[in-house]
């Protein structure tokens, strides 16, 4: 992250730290939903424990990074942005920490037959995820990157779009599950799963903006 934050070897960890607390925390997801399939119930609260306090370790560190800014970055247009961005980070760590929480207070119970669909589901929008964390550290340090990360956001947050679709077409026009209560409820859960893709993708149009700007 040297190209932007020359002066503060402090900013710079505390970004570095900031995307690895994110970054941790999809790995957790990904566990979590494979435990909440495969109904291991004490692992999963170990997980869900996990990613709580990871949420609560990437606010403290947005703060800092905050005050970080305003002692550090002179220019105050770059400076409004990677706070934005910052901002707009969080909400990532918000949505994985909200899911597993609604998973373990409704229990949705999923057909079996779901579950291989859901995985490849959870696997593509953490892959969104993923390769943001990668364009904004590219952002930070090789900004010529940054245009071939977002390519992959968005490539993933498609791939989660499909299966999203396959999956609630499953839900609402097969014979797995009855009751419309219930299907509702499976698809709101398939969509807060796809909502980590889609908020990965808006980050990735905002920070490909961040980015022109860079080199006007």
């Amino acid at each position: 992250m040297n190209t932007i934050f020359k002066r503060s070897i402090e900013l710079n960890k505390k970004i570095e730290k900031f995307l690895d607390v994110i970054s941790n925390s999809l790995l957790l997801f990904d566990k979590a939903v494979r435990a909440y399939l495969s109904d291991e119930p004490i692992v999963y609260e170990e997980i869900q424990a996990r990613i709580s306090y990871l949420e609560t370790e990437a606010d403290q560190l947005g703060s800092d990074i905050k005050i970080s800014l305003y002692r550090f970055m002179l220019l105050p247009d770059a400076r409004a942005d990677v706070l934005s961005l910052i901002k707009s980070l969080d909400n990532i760590i918000d949505i994985t920490e909200e899911i597993t929480k609604d998973f373990h207070i409704q229990h949705p119970e999923f057909p079996a037959s779901l579950n291989n669909d859901i995985l490849e589901l959870t696997r593509n929008t953490i892959a969104s995820a993923d390769s943001l964390l990668l364009a904004v550290r590219s952002f930070f340090s090789e900004a010529h990157l940054v245009s071939s990360h977002i390519n992959h956001i968005n490539f993933y947050e498609h791939e989660a779009d499909l299966l999203e679709n396959k999956i609630n077409n499953a839900i609402f026009n097969g014979n797995l599950i009855t009751r419309l209560a219930e299907k509702l409820q499976l698809k709101h859960f398939v969509s807060k799963i796809t909502s980590i893709s889609d908020e990965s993708e808006l980050i990735g149009e905002k920070l490909a903006i961040f980015n022109i700007k860079r080199e006007i």
